[in-house]
């Protein structure tokens, strides 16, 4: 089916002619007598005196043969024929009436508008099938795969940073284009570079609709774009290649647009893709925090192609809204705020949080005039903030991410008042966490159970004791002030500590166990 009004416009400009209405006759009282532009449109036919009229088949007739019809109207003017008849719900009420100027042939225009619905037809059941693997198919390959079958053209998928989510047999037989490597398909640099100066990348971003173009670069194919649009946001966009200087199709630009948006139904499917603000390169940052490069030279020919210098040493920090918001302005807003404050750096919503990737030449030092920004920004903004330890290895970005997302996890819920996290400070309870409770528990000295059951049989304060002589590093007079007496009573009970266990306390190595025992014991107690 296709609307009346579409079908029309395709006609008049295909035929050169203008196709109007007898609105001005009286057709009737209710509206179902006039014509309506949207009305669907599924047939035509040719009209006789025998003719029983359906509503949705557009009927071609003369003005003889019209007022042979004894259920039409007579109020059919001089100045048109043939007419296009338009059926109303009672087949006894007056017509509406498309008037064609003369001489049109009836026969032609007859052909032309079957058609015209034959390419409707078969265009909505390509269209259908595509929109069946949503649920059916295999992903984006599986579409691509299909629709290069309907279209005989090489097909691909790209993302905003120029990674190809999905590339057709035929698109991998061209000789230039696609680069490859273990992380996957990529647009080469010499192709994002000629996107950009040719102005092409800019037509992506601007067009909602496919379009066609031919390009000075590869004069012996022609190509049709278009973008890929995940809540009006442009995430990428569908490339089709055409061979030599063949014009594009009615056809293939329109199946081009319905093959973009079953594949941003199908990107939905991966919450990332939800979240994407349009930033060139956030899907590659995702890619980069997900671990799909293993391979240096690819991650810096990314970084070259999407124009953005890669430094030396890095580190993440992650972004929690303490108050969900749901919304993209909010997150634009706050990731523009960073980028503005760190030079250089990278930042995507991931998971529903953002991700800062702070990227410097220098090393990255977690002192106030790095921090001090961070904190203040997550305070005002009503945000938390966990930073992952700095590192020197961008093929180690998820390692890093899963460090601080863990780090802001523990740390939130240890500490809920503090807005600033550090996973230098929470990497014994990250360690730990990654341990079962039983295995924890048989890793405590038991020197540190020894001392407990001795504080419970003779009322003792042995544990107490260590624990402050650890913490205050084993400084005689600030241990003895924290517990409120005299040093020679913290000397006494050292001394007998040292009796009990038979031990030295001044064992470094012993004393580091101990130490990381209380962290344990701690742990297990909350």
């Amino acid at each position: 089916m296709i609307k009346l009004q579409t079908l029309l416009d395709k006609i008049s400009e295909s035929e050169n002619i203008t196709i109007t209405t007898n609105t001005s006759h009286p057709f009737g009282q209710d509206n179902t007598c006039f014509y309506h532009p949207d009305r669907m449109i599924s047939r035509a036919e040719i009209l006789t005196k025998d003719t029983v009229p359906d509503t949705d088949t557009l009927y071609l007739t003369a003005k003889d043969q019209l007022l042979q019809n004894e259920t039409l109207t007579q109020h059919i003017p001089d100045t048109a024929q043939p007419c296009l008849v338009l059926t109303n719900r009672d087949p006894g009420a007056s017509f509406p009436l498309l008037l064609v100027p003369k001489p049109t042939n009836i026969d032609q225009l007859f052909h032309k508008i079957t058609d015209r619905l034959r390419f409707e037809e078969q265009l909505q059941y390509e269209v259908n099938e595509l929109f069946r693997l949503l649920h059916t198919g295999k992903g984006l390959e599986d579409i691509i795969l299909h629709a290069e079958a309907m279209l005989g053209r090489g097909i691909s998928v790209l993302d905003a940073g120029y990674s190809m989510l999905a590339v057709s047999p035929l698109m991998l037989q061209l000789p230039f284009g696609v680069e490859r490597n273990e992380a996957g398909n990529f647009l080469s640099i010499q192709e994002a570079e000629s996107l950009r100066r040719l102005q092409i990348e800019h037509q992506i971003y601007q067009h909602t609709q496919a379009f066609f173009i031919q390009t000075e670069d590869h004069p012996d194919t022609s190509w049709i774009f278009c973008s890929i649009r995940i809540q009006h946001v442009m995430s990428g966009y569908v490339a089709v290649c055409l061979p030599g200087q063949e014009q594009a199709t009615e056809h293939e630009l329109r199946l081009t647009t319905a093959i973009s948006d079953i594949c941003a139904v199908e990107m939905q499917k991966h919450d990332f893709f939800v979240w994407q603000t349009g930033l060139q390169y956030e899907t590659f940052f995702s890619d980069l925090i997900e671990g799909r490069f293993n391979n240096l030279s690819m991650v810096e020919t990314r970084f070259q192609v999407l124009k953005h210098h890669l430094g030396k040493f890095f580190c993440l920090a992650i972004l929690y809204c303490t108050e969900p918001h749901n919304s993209e302005l909010f997150n634009r807003r706050q990731m523009a705020a960073l980028r503005k404050t760190f030079s250089g750096s990278m930042s995507v919503v991931y998971r529903n949080n953002i991700v800062l990737l702070i990227n410097q030449d220098e090393p990255v030092l977690l002192r106030a005039e790095l921090t001090g920004p961070l904190e203040q920004f997550a305070i005002h903004n009503h945000l938390k903030v966990s930073l992952s330890q700095p590192f020197a290895d961008i093929l180690k970005t998820n390692m890093f991410y899963e460090q601080a997302q863990h780090t802001l996890e523990l740390s939130d819920m240890n500490d809920p008042d503090h807005h600033l996290f550090f996973s230098t400070e929470a990497l014994p309870e990250y360690l730990f966490s990654k341990c079962s409770y039983a295995e924890l528990e048989s890793g405590i000295h038991y020197h540190i159970f020894q001392l407990q059951d001795y504080d419970r049989e003779y009322h003792t304060e042995f544990i107490t004791t260590l624990r402050a002589w650890l913490d205050h590093n084993r400084n005689a007079a600030q241990t003895a002030e924290y517990l409120h007496i005299h040093r020679s009573t913290l000397f006494y009970r050292i001394k007998k500590m040292e009796e009990l266990l038979g031990v030295r306390l001044t064992d470094s190595r012993l004393l580091f166990l101990y130490e990381l025992s209380l962290k344990v014991w701690d742990y297990l107690s909350k």
